[in-house]
């Protein structure tokens, strides 16, 4: 049975693919496996048995020499002791393909004499994968360093022209205040004096004519103050408002007791959490709701009430009412400027109340909208939460 290994060694040392050479201690090429000679002839050598395959390491020149001399000092440590095993990955290109090897050297002894067991394996293919994993890896990332560059500048210049639009929106909330508060005085004169006209003449110096004229007039004149008021009431909530904790409920409260309720009415609240709001804005918001509610009532007892529901960083408020509600098609159409579904006769105003209420909400960072039911409305808006820590939601 002892006889069975040394059968086979010789054909197995041939089967392996890899390039095998067997050193002595002094460099030279004792034996070589069938790879190696393929490989050696191929690229116009011989077997190379009784070259001393350090000397040849040593005196490559040319773009081999830096790993030959690394291969050759590896065997030198090796053979002496130094290492037990020596590896290097290198290249090997041939004029019509690109290829890669691994060299390992490791030492055993036999008869008292110390060998080195040199072994070239190609790995091109695994080598080839990693280098156009690498490359890919490259361009992924100059890919994502671009990505990255163009989304700043997209942010910087996004941030640059919110911060123009939110100047020119100050200015022009401040030219509205000024020409608003500047034209109050004339409108006011203009309808006073048509009103000392009416009462001190009327049916006396002018005809019928002229009182129905005169009659208009004062009629103009307070419908441009009423839109002068509003404008006034819109360039207050143009700007972004500084906000803090606020409990909607006494505000709510006050809004309520300055609006001249039917008889028969009910307005009710739910208890409020707190929010982190502007005061002001979120006043002039439930004014303009309640002011809806009691304007678009039906006939039958008016009913409003406020609900809540807390959702994570956002409070969500629900007006609701039994009003003459709203086809769904204007849903949106409402919160528009001068939107209006009713005629000035029947209803007044100037259709900017809901267009105010939505420039208060989107101010606070929220979202406001209207939804149908079968007797009213239910406007939902939705407020910044108060957190524990006293910090405001995230617009």
């Amino acid at each position: 049975m002892t006889t069975v290994p040394q059968r086979f060694a010789g054909a197995a040392f041939d089967a392996l693919s890899a390039i095998i050479a067997i050193l002595d201690d002094r460099g030279v090429i004792l034996a070589v496996n069938a790879a190696w000679r393929v490989f050696s002839q191929e690229n116009g050598g011989s077997d190379d048995v009784g070259v001393n395959y350090l000397s040849v390491c040593e005196a490559a020149l040319g773009a081999d020499q830096e790993d030959a001399q690394q291969i050759a000092a590896g065997i030198r440590d090796v053979l002496a002791g130094r290492a037990a095993l020596f590896e290097l990955e290198y290249p090997c290109h041939s004029p019509t393909e690109q290829r890669f090897f691994v060299a390992r050297v490791t030492a055993f002894t036999q008869d008292g004499a110390q060998f080195a067991l040199v072994a070239h394996e190609n790995i091109t293919r695994r080598k080839l994968a990693e280098l156009e994993a690498a490359e890919l890896t490259l361009e992924l990332e100059s890919r994502i360093q671009e990505r990255t560059q163009a989304l700043a500048a997209s942010q910087a210049a996004l941030e640059r022209q919110n911060a123009e639009l939110e100047d020119r929106n100050q200015a022009l909330a401040q030219f509205a205040y000024v020409a608003s508060h500047d034209l109050q005085e004339p409108l006011r004169t203009l309808g006073a004096y048509a009103d000392i006209l009416r009462h001190r003449y009327a049916g006396k110096v002018l005809d019928e004519r002229a009182d129905t004229y005169l009659q208009r007039i004062t009629e103009q004149a307070f419908r441009a103050r009423q839109l002068v008021r509003d404008i006034l009431t819109l360039s207050n909530v143009a700007t972004q408002p500084p906000m803090s904790p606020l409990n909607l409920g006494p505000l709510w409260d006050e809004a309520c007791r300055a609006l001249p309720w039917p008889e028969g009415a009910r307005v009710s609240r739910d208890d409020l959490p707190e929010v982190h709001a502007n005061a002001p804005q979120v006043r002039q918001l439930l004014t303009n709701l309640l002011g809806n509610a009691l304007k678009f009532r039906a006939d039958r007892p008016l009913r409003v009430h406020l609900s809540t529901q807390e959702q994570g960083d956002w409070v969500q408020f629900t007006v609701t009412d039994n009003g003459i509600g709203i086809a769904p098609k204007h849903a949106e159409q409402v919160f528009g400027m001068f939107q209006r579904l009713h005629s000035r006769a029947a209803a007044g105003g100037n259709g900017i109340g809901l267009a105010v209420c939505r420039r208060v909400v989107e101010r606070h960072g929220g979202r406001i909208w209207i939804e149908s039911r079968p007797e009213g409305v239910q406007v939902h808006f939705t407020l910044p939460a108060v957190p524990a820590d006293g910090e405001p939601a995230p617009e």
